[in-house]
This record gives structure tokens, C-alpha cells and sequence, in this order.
């Protein structure tokens, strides 16, 4: 599916090149086309050559950085020195190159103490080539807001590459976190069953010659053990959940929340607190969440649960969502055969603006005796 983080990130890079490619534009034609007396062909020809390695050079510690790489300190170091030589050539913006790698390299005291000295010695630069004071203060400011621009546009693609690997991560921890419970309840149901079975029928085999009548007990305990597992596990195989719709909702807004995606709620308190919809509706919104959050990288969510005329109809729609020809898993198939057999349906698919769409419909409970009753506990 199309990664809009990665897209988000390949735009603040881009971005950050244009400002590069702005401040090599300017650097170029200021020793192309200024007019001066005191700026040779060799020096106009070293500012040039000076301000595409220091942009050359800045390109590459950015690179690593985005790629969290360790920056040796040869190329920092030529990196300042070509830029800075590009400044001292009169190609003044290329001192912004300077003051981004300080930004990047350098974090605390360290950056205020370097950042600062080079801000006074350019500065100092300056005054003493007879700029004006006001005018080397506005180019200060310029310098200063450019080198901050860059620096900032590389943060943050870095922090939007890790908020992926991050949202990722959670995605994977949700559906381990299951897998988990699975296992747990498995061990569970299974395991002491199967314990208790065995030693009862221990018991029941050294009894079969000394006391047929307690041999029989033995086994009669054994048999309503092995019907009470088979029910459990049949239970845990259903996936009965042991919260309802409303925590469910909850936790998911939670879990949204926590991962900075806007989300959107429409329910309606009567569904979500009928039977039926407390009984499936958690868990097509658990799977719902779970796979926008593996498969999508999602900004907005919606979710809504509204009554019609026979069923409760719950609808899960995300941003993020690209084509993609890989198989889709089997929890949504599992969903919408459950819901088939109690008369629901459940849709998921693709919808055009790179959406995806979850639509469940539940049937209403009607009545009052024990068809509703029959009804609500073959509800998966």
C-alpha cells in the first residue's frame, strides 16, 4: 500500500533541496553578475566552486542524518570550510549551509556556544568590509532563518520516518498482543483440562477392579470435564469478547490518540448498547483497527454505528489506504461468515481517495422470548 508517511517525508526533503538549490542560485549569480572592482575572475571562480561543494558536501551529511548514519567529522569539517569560503567570496547566503549542520551535529550548550561564534565572527566579517551595521544585522536574521529552515525540514523528515517505524511498531504489538491471548486462554482451557482429565482417569483405571462404582464416578467427572472444555474452547474459537462495544470504541479513540490520527465518531447509544451489536460489533472494530493500522498509514479515521429498519450497521472508513496486490488476510473473511450466519453481512474494500471501508450489518433483536435468546448466544 502507498506509505503517505514516506511521502510526507520525501516532501520535506525535497523541499529542504529547494532551499539548497536557492542558496546555490544566489551564491552563483551574485559572483556572476555583481558588479565590483574588487572581486577578480580567481575570486569570483573560488566563490563558485566554493558554494557547490559546501552545497555538494551539506547534501551528503543530510543524507546520513536521514538515513541515521554517523556524520565523520572530515566531512562536517569540509563542509563548513567550503561554505564558509563561499561567504568570505561574497556569496553570503551559503553561511546559512553552516548554521543547519551546526543544527543538526550539535545539540545543547555545545549548539548555542558554536552557533553563536560563528554568528559573531561573520558578523564581525562584515562590519569590518564596511557593511553597514543595519544591513549586516538583516543579513544575520536571513542567514540565521535559512539555516533554521533547513534544519528543521531535515528534523522533521527524520521524525516523520521514525513516527512510521513507530506506528508500525504499535500495529505489530497490537496483533502479538492477541496472538498472546490466544495462546493464553489456549493454555488455559486446554492444559488444565487436560491435567485434570488425565488424572482422573488415572484414578479411574486403578479403581476398575477394587471399586467399579467409583471407577464409574471417575469417568461420569471425566466426561462433564471434557464437555465443559469442549464448550470453553469453543467459546475462545467463536472470539466471545469479553468487553462490549463501548469499551472497545474507547480503546481504539485511545490508541488513535496516542498515534496523533483524527478520528471521528457517529454512534448511536441504543445500537451500541443492544445485544447483537455488543456481541459482534467489538470484534469487527478490533480487526477493523487492526488492519488500518498494519496495511494503512492513516490521518483520519471514521467511525459510525447507526440503526435501520433490521439491522445495526457499523462503518469503519480510513485515509492511507493504497491498492495493493497482496492477499488479504482471513480475519475480515472469518467476520463477514459470522455475520452471515445470523443473518448480518459484512463488506470491506477499497473506495475511491485512496480509502478503506469496513461495513457491518447486524441484525436487530426482535421479539421477547427465546428465539432472540437462541440467536444472540450463536453470535460469534
Amino acid at each position: 500500500m502507498r506509505d503517505t508517511s514516506a511521502g510526507d517525508a520525501r516532501i520535506a526533503v525535497v523541499a529542504s533541496w529547494a532551499v539548497v538549490l536557492v542558496i546555490l542560485v544566489q551564491g552563483t549569480l551574485s559572483m556572476l553578475t555583481q558588479v565590483s572592482d574588487e572581486l577578480g575572475p580567481a575570486q569570483r571562480a573560488a566563490g563558485v566552486a566554493s558554494g557547490l561543494a559546501g552545497a555538494a558536501l551539506f547534501l551528503v551529511v543530510q543524507r546520513r542524518t536521514l538515513r541515521d548514519r554517523p556524520v565523520p567529522p572530515l566531512l562536517a569539517a569540509a563542509t563548513v570550510v567550503c561554505a564558509t569560503g563561499a561567504f568570505l567570496a561574497a556569496a553570503w547566503l551559503n553561511a546559512a549551509l553552516v548554521l543547519a549542520l551546526v543544527g543538526l551535529r550539535l545539540t545543547g550548550r555545545r549548539l548555542v556556544l558554536a552557533g553563536g561564534a560563528y554568528a559573531l565572527g561573520i558578523t564581525a566579517f562584515m562590519l569590518q568590509q564596511g557593511v553597514n551595521p543595519y544591513l549586516a544585522f538583516f543579513l544575520l536574521v536571513v542567514l540565521v532563518a535559512v539555516g533554521l529552515l533547513l534544519y528543521v525540514m531535515t528534523r522533521l523528515a527524520v521524525t516523520v520516518g521514525e513516527l512510521a517505524r513507530a506506528r508500525e511498531t504499535v500495529a505489530r504489538l497490537r496483533v502479538d498482543e492477541e496472538r498472546h491471548r490466544i495462546s493464553r486462554d489456549l493454555h488455559d482451557i486446554l492444559g488444565r483440562s487436560l491435567v485434570a482429565v488425565g488424572l482422573r482417569v488415572q484414578t479411574a483405571i486403578r479403581l476398575l477392579d477394587r471399586d467399579p462404582q467409583r471407577c464409574g464416578e471417575q469417568l461420569d467427572e471425566v466426561a462433564r470435564m471434557v464437555t465443559d472444555g469442549q464448550s470453553r474452547l469453543r467459546a475462545l474459537t467463536r472470539g466471545q469478547t469479553v468487553t462490549g462495544f463501548d469499551d472497545e470504541l474507547a480503546a481504539a479513540l485511545d490508541l488513535f490518540e496516542r498515534l496523533g490520527v483524527r478520528a471521528t465518531t457517529d454512534v448511536d447509544a441504543a445500537a451500541a448498547s443492544r445485544e447483537g451489536t455488543d456481541r459482534l460489533g467489538p470484534r469487527v472494530l478490533r480487526e477493523a483497527v487492526t488492519n488500518l493500522l498494519k496495511h494503512a498509514r492513516p490521518s483520519w479515521v471514521e467511525i459510525g454505528l447507526r440503526r435501520e429498519a433490521t439491522a445495526d450497521v457499523l462503518v469503519v472508513v480510513n485515509d492511507g489506504a493504497g491498492e495493493s496486490d497482496r492477499p488479504r488476510g482471513t480475519g475480515l473473511a472469518d467476520l463477514a461468515a459470522r455475520a452471515e450466519a445470523v443473518g448480518g453481512s459484512l463488506e470491506a474494500g477499497h473506495v475511491p481517495g485512496g480509502r478503506f471501508r469496513v461495513i457491518c450489518r447486524m441484525p436487530t433483536l426482535l421479539g421477547d422470548g427465546s428465539d432472540d435468546a437462541d440467536l444472540v448466544r450463536s453470535l460469534p
